[in-house]
């Protein structure tokens, strides 16, 4: 995973932290709260807010209070952040391949082909 983080930040400038953060946005339509956001990254509360105020120096996301309640903070993708996980995905993907995938010989590959063809995945963002 280190050589994954390492490799992503090196050709794109995003940490794969980063990645995921923007990832989980896009996954959940575009915005979720902080706390369903750190959840979902597997990061605390606060780790997430240092996380989330860096990310909206660089544009890529933008906090807004929640419409409910007015208590809690949207994280909110913005067509910046979009554009730039759209960049470093094909990047990230080819970095799960060279890591983990190329070490697997052709049974393996079989199996991981069988277990993955049950999992739908949407690799677009925006």
């Amino acid at each position: 995973m280190r050589q994954l983080d390492t490799d992503l930040e090196k050709k794109t400038g995003l940490a794969l932290a980063d990645f995921d953060v923007l990832g989980q946005l896009a996954l959940a339509g575009g915005e979720l709260r902080m706390t369903d956001l750190a959840a979902r990254a597997l990061i605390s509360r606060s780790g997430m807010t240092r996380r989330v105020a860096r990310l909206v120096d660089e544009g890529l996301v933008r906090r807004a209070d929640t419409d409910a309640d007015g208590r809690g903070v949207v994280v909110v993708l913005t067509d910046a952040g979009v554009a730039r996980l759209t960049e470093a995905t094909p990047v990230h993907l080819r970095g799960v391949s060279d890591l983990f995938v190329a070490r697997l010989n052709q049974k393996e590959l079989a199996v991981l082909k069988s277990l993955m063809d049950k999992v739908i995945v949407d690799c677009t963002f925006g």
